[in-house]
């Protein structure tokens, strides 16, 4: 059985690794915008966007100590919906705006 999640979405969550190539982010505070469970099903890997750096880098859970704060879904997403059309090659194509009249 799949532990629950440790975190939740948009929680603000500090970095805290020893992994070498993740080490420069220690102390960095972002939000989980994403998650899955670990290939072996024991743990969640999580997507967090980093406030600083304005990008989005993976951890490990146990790379992540929640700080008691939470970001907002608006302060990621503006509402934009884009729509792709995929082709029998599994091409993707972004679809024109529909215009209101």
């Amino acid at each position: 059985m799949i532990p629950k999640p440790r975190f939740a979405f948009y929680e603000k969550v500090r970095i805290r690794t020893n992994d070498p190539a993740k080490a420069h982010l220690n102390g960095e505070v972002g939000a989980v915008i994403g998650r899955t469970e670990t290939e072996d099903r024991t743990s969640w890997y999580y997507a967090v966007s980093l406030d600083k750096q304005h990008r989005v880098w993976c951890f490990d859970e146990h790379e992540l100590e929640p700080i008691g704060e939470y970001a907002r879904r608006e302060d990621f997403f503006d509402g934009t919906l884009v729509k792709v059309r995929v082709d029998k090659q599994g091409r993707g194509t972004i679809e024109k705006p529909e215009t209101e009249d």
